[in-house]
């Protein structure tokens, strides 16, 4: 298959250099969307060492960088997509573990490490998961692949005006009859910044509360 990395990033220089050079052992074909990053300076490094990028003049949320990293690659012809966050967690051997799955023909596939999360996170998820009825246990995780068929449905209503690619997507994405699966990969520290989703334990309750109420009206 013709595989486009895409890897969305917002004030992760400098460690997404070490990032795109590990991906480029495993993928000919990187993209780097920059949500609204503050300091651009780090575009010219991309420039030199060669990776293409698509850089947004400000800040439109992790879910809208990554539909943009779709309609590039829909346009540029390729068959799927994996994405990959530039903060360090995600390892470069262990997305080359969700291609596989993209030619088996699975539409959405996430990469699940089964140490992450603390016990709040834990415990929120399991609760979402049983009141969406998503079976997927980390629905948070970053490391994804996505068919083509996915990409053009989830650049349509309904999932433009989400934030995270979560358990949003893939709840609305099960609807459409897209089919996913979850696969074991490792996944270690970030060496960025906190987690823009769980920042701290409110932002656990906060995610809870809104994602809650999301899928309760999804489901009228």
């Amino acid at each position: 298959m013709h595989i486009l990395v895409l890897v969305p990033v917002y004030n992760e220089w400098p460690h997404l250099l070490p990032v795109l050079k590990g991906l480029k052992h495993y993928f000919p074909h990187i993209l780097v969307v920059d949500d609204g990053s503050f300091d651009k300076s780090f575009l010219s490094h991309l420039d030199t060492e060669g990776f293409p990028y698509l850089s947004f003049p400000f800040n439109l949320g992790h879910w809208s960088a990554i539909q943009a990293g779709f309609r590039y690659g829909i346009a540029k012809g390729f068959d799927g997509v994996i994405t990959c966050d530039g903060d360090g967690q995600h390892l470069p051997g262990e997305a080359a573990k969700i291609a596989p799955y993209l030619e088996q023909a699975y539409d959405v596939v996430i990469g699940r490490d089964n140490e992450r999360g603390d016990f709040a996170k834990k415990i929120c998820w399991k609760l979402l998961n049983r009141l969406s009825g998503v079976k997927i246990r980390d629905f948070t995780s970053g490391l994804r692949g996505y068919s083509r068929p996915a990409m053009e449905t989830l650049i349509r209503e309904p999932f433009l005006n989400l934030d995270y690619q979560d358990l949003g997507v893939l709840f609305m994405a099960q609807q459409q009859g897209l089919n996913m699966i979850e696969v074991p990969v490792r996944m270690q520290k970030r060496v960025g910044e906190k987690s823009k989703v769980f920042p701290s334990l409110p932002s656990v309750f906060r995610y809870l509360l809104i994602t809650l109420t999301f899928i309760l009206v999804r489901r009228l």
